[in-house]
């Protein structure tokens, strides 16, 4: 076929010349034929794909509005997919927690565990699952190959809540013969306290609410699983939180327990590495004995009470905050002298 630069195209030329150089070279038809297969099958695939992203996002929009529905069942609890073998066998412990311990921390409270057909990677999706759902809270494993296996626990925040974690990560055991029983129970804990902050101020609970609780938490440290070192400071804090306030509402024996508990909890912290929790525990202590000595006067405890809470203040006394409430409480003592002696005074006739 020759043509020259300028003369109008010949499609009935083209189309024969086509056909010369496929009856010249065989092979080229059957490479023709190759190539169109793998392009219909790519489309094929391709489309596919599309389906099943069309019907994955249409099934997520209906079982999100499907618990969205459900919010007369009280709280709602979403286990999302696990990410990596090992993170889908951790979600699947995470269900069987939720199912199984979180009642033992609700008090009778209604709840629902959901285990939710979707994949959360990252907090940002985690946010996006729960303001889509209406959850309370969301859950998830991730254990990929080379590093460690975690559960991820986000609860859904309010305005109210900016002084409580949203994202708490805990560690799981390399071994999963190491996920038994009380593992579960403590993060179920963790669970219910992410879910319910109020757990962690026993003061807000009635003793007959609260000695359930305290209990459970005596038999995950006495038990010791292993624990996430975040998760086990969490249980340890508010099993001695929970015991002194046993022993300040007058629950019988505990105002005997709760010296031995607090002295307990006293040794396991190094004050180096933890002195927030050193602080706490030193006054708990103080208060324990204290709380001793009014059913049976001992002035040996006494002193030993006199001493820790000492202590406990001398280490506050290095802290911003509390020389800021000793100014603040100053002012307040001279304004009520200024009251008591009933002097007159104008901030116009005052200096500065």
């Amino acid at each position: 076929m020759d043509t020259n630069i300028g003369d109008p195209l010949n499609m009935e030329d083209v189309w024969r010349f086509i056909e010369t150089q496929l009856h010249s070279h065989p092979e080229l038809a059957g490479f023709g034929l190759v190539v169109t297969a793998a392009a219909l099958f790519t489309g094929l695939i391709f489309l596919l794909i599309g389906m099943w992203k069309i019907a994955s996002a249409a099934h997520l929009a209906g079982t999100a509005s499907e618990v969205r529905r459900g919010s007369d069942v009280g709280a709602r609890l979403l286990i999302a997919r696990g990410r990596g073998s090992r993170g889908n066998s951790a979600s699947e412990f995470l269900s069987q927690t939720a199912r199984t311990h979180v009642k033992r921390f609700m008090f009778g409270g209604p709840f629902d565990v959901i285990e939710f057909p979707a994949k959360v990677s990252n907090l940002t999706e985690a946010r996006s699952l729960l303001k889509m759902t209406g959850a309370d809270l969301v859950m998830w494993g991730e254990g990929r190959r080379g590093k460690p296996i975690e559960a991820h626990i986000v609860r859904r925040m309010e305005a109210s809540d900016r002084h409580i974690a949203e994202h708490k990560v805990f560690t799981l055991p390399k071994r999963k013969a190491d996920w038994n029983s009380t593992l579960s129970m403590a993060l179920a804990y963790g669970s219910a306290r992410a879910l319910r902050p109020a757990l962690g101020r026993p003061s807000d609970f009635r003793a007959d609410r609260l000695m359930p609780v305290v209990e459970t938490l005596e038999k995950i440290l006495t038990q010791q699983p292993d624990m996430d070192p975040v998760l086990a400071a969490d249980v340890l804090d508010d099993y001695t939180a929970g015991a002194l306030q046993l022993a300040l509402s007058d629950v019988d024996g505990w105002k005997e327990r709760s010296v031995d508990i607090m002295r307990t909890s006293l040794e396991r912290l190094d004050r180096s590495k933890t002195p927030d929790r050193w602080v706490t525990a030193k006054i708990n202590l103080g208060r324990a004995l204290k709380l001793r000595c009014e059913r049976s006067f001992d002035p040996i405890l006494l002193q030993e009470s006199i001493g820790h809470l000492t202590d406990a203040l001398e280490a506050l006394r290095t802290e911003p905050r509390f020389k800021l409430a000793e100014s603040a409480a100053q002012a307040i003592s001279d304004c009520q002298k200024m009251l008591g002696s009933r002097r007159r005074f104008s901030i116009t006739q005052g200096g500065i």
